[in-house]
């Protein structure tokens, strides 16, 4: 009987031993536990950072890709003006050159037959007169930064021969500005016949030659021209 309370005081102290060392392995896996998940918190933070890093990055090279590509697109733009202006000059020199080839290679025009058909030919001639003179014009403005000449004799080396000092003869220039400040080139009158001329019917006529490169005879029963000139007309600077 007295044998049992020191067992019972030894078994006390075993299971002592034994809870303290449970919760000692149980606090080390909890020690182990919180440093492995602190672990995974700075790794995730860091992981944080540098997404916020890369996104900011993204989004700086999206802005900076964004106005690249409208300048691109701006540039692209310019790139097919410029092409269109280039073709639009070229074929004006094409026409130029077969009205030229025309008036070297045409045979004597046969005796009129008629009234009609002499006053037809005379328009024909004037209109050639007027077509090929602004189209001169034309090409020296594209060779001369987009400005028009101030004489006839400047743009004489676009037409074959002497063939401008009969243009002269026969039309005054009227604009002498920039093919850049015309906004509607098919209403501006570049050159203009000098003389009005009258038809069979008693209109009277007069040739023009426009900046967009084509002619055409205007008619006037009373022979004024003052009227529609004026709206066909660019009119000069302040200073001159």
């Amino acid at each position: 009987m007295k044998s049992l309370p020191t067992t019972l005081i030894a078994a006390l102290v075993i299971a002592g031993v034994v809870m303290y060392w449970i919760q000692h392995q149980s606090s080390e896996k909890l020690r182990a536990d919180i440093a492995a998940l602190t672990d995974q918190n700075d790794s995730l933070k860091a992981d944080t950072d540098n997404l916020s890093r890369q996104l900011a990055q993204a989004t700086n090279s999206q802005a900076a890709g964004k106005e690249q590509l409208a300048e691109l697109l701006k540039l692209r733009n310019e790139v097919g003006q410029l092409r269109h202006q280039t073709n639009e000059i070229g074929k004006l020199r094409e026409e130029n050159k077969q009205l030229q080839a025309a008036v070297v290679t045409a045979q004597p025009p046969p005796a009129a037959t008629d009234a009609q058909e002499q006053e037809r030919q005379i328009a024909r001639q004037k209109m050639g007169d007027a077509k090929q003179g602004v189209l001169a014009f034309i090409m020296f403005a594209a060779d001369n930064n987009e400005q028009y000449p101030t004489n006839f004799t400047s743009a004489s080396r676009y037409l074959n021969g002497d063939h401008m000092a009969q243009v002269e003869s026969n039309f005054d220039l009227l604009y002498q500005g920039s093919t850049s400040s015309l906004t509607n080139p098919s209403a501006v009158i570049v050159i203009r016949e000098k003389q009005a001329w009258q038809s069979l019917s008693g209109r009277w006529m007069k040739t023009y030659g426009f900046a967009d490169g084509h002619a055409e005879i205007h008619a006037e029963p009373t022979g004024n021209f003052d009227d529609w000139e004026s709206q066909h007309m660019v009119p000069p600077p302040a200073n001159q």
